[in-house]
């Protein structure tokens, strides 16, 4: 008989403990991991919290397109504002994406730029491949061999050879619109532009600032007054020969159809320029709100059975222009 004697022992055995948790859910789906720091405990039971339980399952949730921020909000039993501040911020900064790699602070880098950063700034510059100092900043840091540096040393460098500005555009015709001119001045070389209402949209900016003052060291920004602030205002407007149409105020952007109603309120003032004068001709440009079929079949209807073409990119074969210049001089 073997002297051996099983013990029951009065220890009870250990409990897990249980997590704490609202109550969702569950549904079978692979493990999400959230790839952020464990944060200090909160009281859950607060309507303006989440635990990062709820975090993953509304964030899975809303990645799928399973629900909208007013289901999940209800599935969760939170707030709304709550659950839409947290989706709106995890939008943004992908907290919750295992592939994010740009959360938190850059990584901090050298202080100096050396000959090598220098050279490679001042060959990007020339070569007009750098929009911006940041831009400058992220290309230095992808050459493996060259060694990690700050972006603050690197703006206050291209400072010392410049600044980005925008540059003025500068017009240019190209070689199809030059053919196009040559051929409408050819063909029209000895036509009688007497026959002819010019027409065209202008955009007028009132009480612009055109004049300089000087400003001593240690003084004040000098101040204007200036009158209906920031007031533009687009204009129609054709002239002939033989008299000119009333001008039009146009509200808004112009579109086709809003054009074709100008056309219609003013057809009377048009019509009435070349009353008994005989066969005319109506020109606008190629602006998109002139070129619609509609607008077309109303002028050959209603105004003229005669369009006369007009050339892309030849504002100067429009004597409109003149006057508008004229106009904006005096205004």
């Amino acid at each position: 008989m073997s002297n051996t004697m099983e013990i029951e022992t009065s220890k009870a055995p250990r409990q897990k403990l249980k997590r704490h948790h609202s109550d969702l859910l569950m549904i079978d789906i692979e493990a999400f991991s959230t790839p952020v720091k464990s944060t200090k405990k909160v009281k859950l039971n607060s309507c303006n919290l989440l635990s990062n339980t709820e975090k993953s399952y509304a964030y899975l949730l809303f990645k799928t397109g399973e629900s909208n921020e007013k289901e999940i909000s209800s599935k969760l039993k939170r707030d709304q504002r709550t659950v839409k501040s947290f989706l709106s911020k995890v939008s943004s900064q992908k907290s919750f994406d295992p592939n994010h790699k740009s959360k938190g602070r850059w990584k901090k880098g050298g202080g100096k730029l050396d000959s090598r950063h220098k050279a490679m700034l001042r060959n990007w510059i020339n070569q007009g491949v750098l929009q911006s100092a940041k831009d400058g900043w992220r290309r230095l840091n992808k050459i493996k061999n060259l060694p990690f540096i700050s972006y603050k040393p690197v703006n206050n460098y291209l400072k010392t050879l410049g600044a980005f500005v925008k540059p003025r555009l500068k017009s240019e015709v190209s070689e199809e619109n030059k053919a196009e001119r040559v051929r409408f001045c050819t063909k029209f070389k000895k036509f009688n532009f007497k026959r002819v209402l010019f027409c065209d949209e202008s955009l007028f900016e009132l009480n612009r600032n055109n004049q300089k003052v000087f400003r001593l060291k240690g003084s004040p920004p000098p101040t204007k007054i200036k009158y209906n602030p920031n007031s533009r205002v687009m204009v129609w407007g054709g002239v002939s020969f033989w008299g000119k149409t009333s001008i039009h105020f146009v509200e808004g952007t112009m579109k086709g159809k809003d054009y074709k109603e100008l056309l219609q309120a003013r057809r009377r003032d048009i019509l009435d320029i070349f009353r008994e004068k005989g066969k005319w001709y109506f020109l606008h440009d190629g602006a998109p709100c002139h070129r619609p079929q509609t607008v077309k079949r109303y002028i050959r209807r209603w105004l003229t059975p005669n369009i006369m073409p007009h050339p892309a990119q030849s504002l100067d074969l429009n004597p409109i222009e003149l006057v508008w210049a004229l106009m904006k001089k005096k205004s």
